[in-house]
């Protein structure tokens, strides 16, 4: 399951760095910026975060409290974004890799407390 998250994060590092990529520089991207409706920009800044969770993430991977959090968000994030593609339904290939990614970390989430540290290092320090 260590390796499975280790793809899950690198999966989802490369897609939303892609996606933040072509949106910030598509064409309703920066180079349309003040012409108004800029909604695919703003959304490529924002997967800008999403896709730096996978780095924040990177060196605390085993550590139960770290890894909680990460696949909760990305789990929401990648499950709201499989749905909003399916109603939209002009962007399968987009639809199917949230899918996937979403799946991966809800069974990763069910599955933490079996690979990740128990320990806490909040607890630690008191």
């Amino acid at each position: 399951m260590k390796i499975l998250f280790n793809i899950v994060l690198a999966l989802s590092f490369s897609f939303e760095t892609l996606a933040a990529v072509s949106l910030i520089f598509g064409p309703e991207g920066a180079t349309a910026a003040g012409m108004g409706n800029q909604w695919s920009m703003h959304y490529g800044f924002a997967v800008v975060a999403i896709a730096s969770m996978s780095l924040w993430t990177w060196p605390y991977r085993t550590n139960l409290p770290v890894v909680t959090l990460a696949l909760g968000v990305l789990f929401i994030f990648h499950t709201s974004l499989s749905i909003s593609l399916n109603l939209a339904g002009d962007q399968q290939p987009g639809m199917i890799v949230h899918s996937v990614l979403s799946l991966l970390c809800l069974l990763l989430l069910t599955k933490r407390s079996k690979w990740c540290d128990v320990t806490n290092e909040a607890s630690k320090n008191g």
